[in-house]
């Protein structure tokens, strides 16, 4: 039953992707290269799409919806780099996955293993790091992954995080103060961050 719902799972993926492909085929062959985005965040998919990128994109994400609701969780995060590929500057692809890995795969309700509740959170900072380097609006991204790391200070003390909570507090405020110089909300960011570090303080003092 287990290898055939592997191999179920790359079928799906295969068939998703040579859709994808010829897709992107048909886009070429009617869209002029000069419409064609170039910017650095574009990816050679999104560059192959064009404007109906996005569209792509958005369509790989309601069935990655899908595949998370019913349990497909490999198939649900390969549907999820599909879109990812295809959309590298939309950062709501980036917060929706790396919130998925952060607060659902990684939640003591779903995980009773907290090593390897530390794996999906390390999963869910990088995913917020990648989007944080080519997304349009990468404050919000590094606001994320202080909620993200915030989340397991105040949540999960027995994540086995490197030095402790106080590590934890540390690192919501740095990148608290890294949205704030990527020009998110400079009242809330800055308040987040000193109260993160007064926190980090009282964990190290006790």
């Amino acid at each position: 039953m287990k290898g055939a719902h592997w191999l179920t799972t790359r079928l799906d993926l295969v068939k998703s992707l040579g859709v994808l492909t010829l897709m992107a085929g048909l886009c070429l062959a009617a869209v002029p290269q000069r419409q064609v985005p170039r910017g650095a965040g574009a990816s050679l998919a999104s560059r192959l799409f064009g404007p109906i990128a996005s569209l792509a994109a958005s369509i790989q994400w309601v069935r990655a919806d899908l595949a998370f609701r019913q349990g497909r969780l490999e198939l649900f995060l390969a549907r999820a780099q599909v879109a990812l590929t295809l959309a590298p500057d939309a950062g709501g692809g980036w917060r929706y996955l790396a919130w998925h890995q952060a607060f659902h795969l990684a939640s003591i309700e779903r995980e009773s293993d907290p090593t390897r509740r530390l794996a999906w959170v390390r999963a869910a900072l990088a995913t917020a790091a990648e989007g944080e380097r080519v997304a349009a609006d990468p404050g919000d991204l590094a606001m994320l992954s202080g909620e993200i790391v915030l989340k397991c200070a105040l949540g999960d003390p027995e994540l086995p995080w490197p030095g402790g909570s106080a590590e934890l507090w540390e690192q919501a405020a740095a990148h608290f103060e890294r949205a704030m110089g990527l020009g998110y909300d400079a009242a809330l960011a800055g308040a987040l961050a000193n109260s993160a570090r007064a926190q980090a303080k009282l964990e190290r003092d006790q």
